[in-house]
């Protein structure tokens, strides 16, 4: 009875648990545009275990 009172409570965590995982990913920032040229950078937040971070920009295509 314990182990199924356990794998009930287990399978109601895992879901919102797969689902906060799937929003963990980089995101792109605009950082500017200068002459036809974007400057973008990848950056992470909120993801548990995870500092927040940033890249540099980089170019990465035109305006």
């Amino acid at each position: 009875m314990l182990g199924r009172l356990a794998d009930r409570m287990l399978a109601t965590v895992a879901p919102k648990a797969e689902a906060s995982a799937a929003n963990c990913s980089y995101r792109w920032y605009v950082c500017y545009c200068s002459r036809g040229v974007i400057y973008r950078k990848k950056c992470m937040y909120g993801c548990s275990g995870v500092p927040d971070h940033c890249y540099s920009c980089t170019a990465s295509g035109a305006c």
